[in-house]
């Protein structure tokens, strides 16, 4: 009998840990997806919508357009009833946050020092 009980405890302890390996290689595939939606979108932006900013998404470039635009803000408007009311504001603070991020990590050339 403790066997049996040592046995079942070692088979859901394994139970327990694969779940975990499979929900983490589920947030990894999620982040994939995000990540290929996302440039699909900003290549859309350009090569159809063209689009000069190459780093922006449709739904970024819609929020920010939908001001200037009654077929930005219809399109914006469409994008959020399609994923959620926000989604186009979320896209373009995103948009705005990774320009931000990589001209942070950008390193300014060095001008040589004058004798």
């Amino acid at each position: 009998m403790l066997i049996a009980f040592s046995r079942e405890k070692k088979l859901m302890e394994n139970q327990w840990m694969s779940q975990s390996k499979v929900e983490e290689a589920l947030d990894e595939v999620l982040g994939y997806v995000v990540r290929v939606g996302d440039a699909t979108s900003q290549l859309v932006n350009v090569a159809i919508l063209l689009g000069d900013n190459a780093n922006e998404s449709v739904s970024g470039r819609s929020h920010r357009l939908k001001s200037k635009s009654k077929a930005w803000a219809w399109l914006g408007a469409s994008i959020n009833f399609v994923f959620d009311e926000e989604h186009c504001e979320r896209a373009y603070n995103n948009d705005v946050t990774r320009a931000a991020k990589t001209l942070s990590e950008a390193k300014p050339k060095k001008k040589p020092a004058k004798k």
